[in-house]
């Protein structure tokens, strides 16, 4: 085989890896650091999982509990054609600091839509749960946010 022949044969088949790469979605890690309050206090020992809403049902993409301070810190690995979808958090049960007699409380639920490009840092307390259920309440099904008009939610939601 000539010299020239061995090099394209060789250059080929690296220039189409390169432009598959290229153009494929990347992978990029999503670092969330969250605090669950309630009644102006943490809340320890609370399951934060961290969901991602779109057209479809959403989907879960990772889950925690908090510390005794009520901090959590979720990351997540998310592909950048993930940009269509909405991501919130939803707190349930755990010992409010508040009340150091309380045990676990399992009624807890507690929720915050951080949007397609979350914050490095967030707080889920009743305000964020007010606001988030407010502005997706027509996108609500229990703790499901999802809907057709996916493209509507997502203005709702976006930074």
């Amino acid at each position: 085989m000539p010299k020239n022949a061995k090099a394209q044969f060789i250059a080929a088949p690296l220039t189409v890896g390169l432009f598959v790469w290229a153009w494929s979605p990347a992978a990029a890690a999503v670092r969330i650091e969250g605090q669950v309050q309630g009644g102006g206090g943490p809340i320890a020992n609370s399951t934060v999982t961290l969901w991602a809403a779109s057209a479809n049902a959403p989907s879960q993409l990772g889950q925690v509990k908090t510390d005794a301070n009520g901090g959590c810190e979720i990351t997540v690995e998310r592909s950048s054609g993930d940009d269509d979808t909405i991501l919130y958090l939803i707190a349930t049960g755990g010992q409010p600091t508040v009340n150091k007699a309380a045990s676990d409380n399992p009624a807890i639920k507690l929720m915050t839509v951080v949007g397609s490009k979350p914050p490095a840092k967030v707080i889920i307390n009743e305000m964020t749960t007010v606001a988030s259920a407010w502005t997706g309440a027509q996108f609500l099904n229990g703790i499901a946010l999802s809907g057709k008009g996916s493209r509507r939610m997502a203005g709702l939601f976006r930074r």
